[in-house]
């Protein structure tokens, strides 16, 4: 059974917390508190906030998408980046049953694209690819 199908990532793209979050940013109402230590966040453990086995109240990711637009990234790229890593991280988290609730970040992301690679579900050329976008997320398009 495919947790993360297609068709999955793109509700989530459309209707997940994120998503919401970036549509309140972008009208003006959004409630961003800064309420952690955000340079702290790797670029990529932000973007993987939506993907923990936890949910988040608004205005934390409220929160994640202020800093990501702080950080230079547009709204299209971060609709790029979520997608990369839902169908990394995510796959990671929620198809091989990874469960975490705590933190993902580029690492899980790589982990996840070495096991995609194992099985096949990536080419070598796909793999090294989406290697170069974990280093540099704002080549994130879609």
């Amino acid at each position: 059974m495919n947790v993360v199908p297609p068709e999955f990532i793109d509700e989530v793209m459309r209707t997940g917390a994120m998503a919401l979050a970036s549509e309140r940013h972008r009208l003006g109402t959004a409630a961003p508190r800064n309420a952690a230590n955000w340079p702290k966040f790797s670029t990529w453990q932000l973007v993987c906030e939506e993907i923990l086995d936890t949910e988040h109240e608004s205005h934390w990711l409220d929160d994640v998408v202020a800093e990501l637009g702080r950080r230079g990234f547009t709204a299209a790229q971060i609709q790029a980046m979520r997608r990369f890593a839902w169908r990394t991280a995510g796959w990671l988290n929620y198809e091989l049953m990874l469960w975490d609730w705590c933190n993902l970040d580029e690492s899980d992301i790589r982990r996840a694209l070495q096991r995609q690679l194992e099985l096949g579900i990536v080419s070598a050329p796909e793999y090294e690819a989406s290697l170069r976008l974990v280093e540099h997320p704002e080549f994130c398009v879609e």
